[in-house]
């Protein structure tokens, strides 16, 4: 039977993809009476007869509202031993992205955004997730006044170039490109570092296709010359790209770059004919048992890093992540009640 994912962003899909990968990333939003929802979409993501004359805004409706039509509070979340021992104890991580709202809920949203760290940082600190095992971070450039005014000391960063908020997807993606222009990958890390930022979230833009050839300065790339650049301009600064494409995740694997995946299947062949392994840092192969993917052997009894080593593995690992759980999901995101 081929492999469904649980739709985006739910309960169900965020605790899987913790268990079956190194970590996940999701999207946090606050809701009408301040409480935290996990929703990707400005607009609630249900069948519109289902509103019932309610506004479409997420940031409208109460927390009690949104989980009565099947989303998920991170408050519920954060009680769940299956999806909390794996950040506590295993070394999995989590990107959590502060969501802004539309300018009618909050001209400025730093505020508002700033409540959502704090009301989430609270909660990460109270459950001991450990400071290199989460990251805070958004399309939103004051995030240094976020974190500030959240009270909170949990490592964050942001997610560049900007995207505006309003607009369609391409209309959106056509405003930021100026800025994407303007930032090479080794001015955008470099920005990065200087921030105080424990990783750089990235798009997979910088290494692909044409796309990467559209800013000022060297291209960096995932093969050849680009690559040297690529691996002389990282370092050792973990790099996070998104999204991580089936035909290019032996690639970014290989080149030292975490990746954000919307594909939750390891039972999927790539492409490339590789099998997959989802847990690169926190269930390590050898060197061999990598080859063996390539040639279609999936290795046996392979002992997780916590089994073996004490601590916590840092942001340097390199990491498959869960995008919104297991992976991004058609709209309505909830299908039925």
């Amino acid at each position: 039977m081929a492999y469904s994912p649980p739709p985006e962003n739910t309960h169900a899909s965020l605790v899987e993809a913790m268990r079956k990968m190194d970590g996940v990333e999701f999207d946090l939003r606050l809701t009408a009476d301040e409480k935290l929802v996990v929703h990707h979409d400005h607009t609630v993501s249900i069948p519109k007869e289902n509103l019932e004359g309610r506004s479409q805004i997420v940031e409208e409706w109460t927390l009690d509202e949104l989980e009565s039509v099947g989303f998920c509070s991170f408050e519920k979340l954060m009680s769940d031993k299956e999806w909390l021992t794996p950040w506590q104890e295993h070394s999995k991580v989590a990107c959590l992205e502060i969501k802004r709202s539309l300018p009618q809920i909050a001209k400025d949203p730093t505020t508002r955004m700033a409540k959502i760290m704090q009301i989430a940082g609270e909660m990460v600190d109270e459950a001991g997730i450990p400071k290199q095992s989460a990251v805070f971070y958004a399309f939103h450039r004051p995030m240094a006044k976020v974190a500030k005014l959240s009270g909170s000391s949990r490592p964050w960063s942001r997610l560049l170039p900007i995207v505006p908020r309003t607009g369609s997807h391409n209309s959106k993606r056509i405003r930021a490109l100026p800025e994407f222009m303007m930032y090479s990958f080794k001015r955008l890390l470099k920005s990065q570092q200087k921030s105080g930022a424990p990783m750089m979230p990235c798009a997979v833009d910088y290494f692909e296709g044409f796309k990467k050839y559209l800013h000022f300065g060297m291209p960096v790339g995932l093969e050849g010359s680009g690559l040297k650049r690529l691996r002389k301009a990282k370092g050792d600064f973990p790099v996070y790209v998104w999204p991580g494409h089936p035909y290019l995740e032996r690639n970014l694997l290989d080149a030292g770059l975490s990746m954000l995946t919307d594909y939750a299947d390891p039972e999927m062949v790539l492409p490339c004919g590789s099998k997959r392994w989802l847990r690169p840092a926190t269930m390590p192969l050898s060197e061999e048992q990598w080859i063996g993917l390539k040639e279609g052997i999936m290795p046996e009894d392979v002992a997780p890093w916590h089994e073996l080593n004490d601590g916590t593995l840092g942001w340097n690992a390199v990491r498959m992540i869960g995008h919104r759980g297991c992976g991004k999901t058609p709209r309505p995101v909830i299908q039925s009640m």
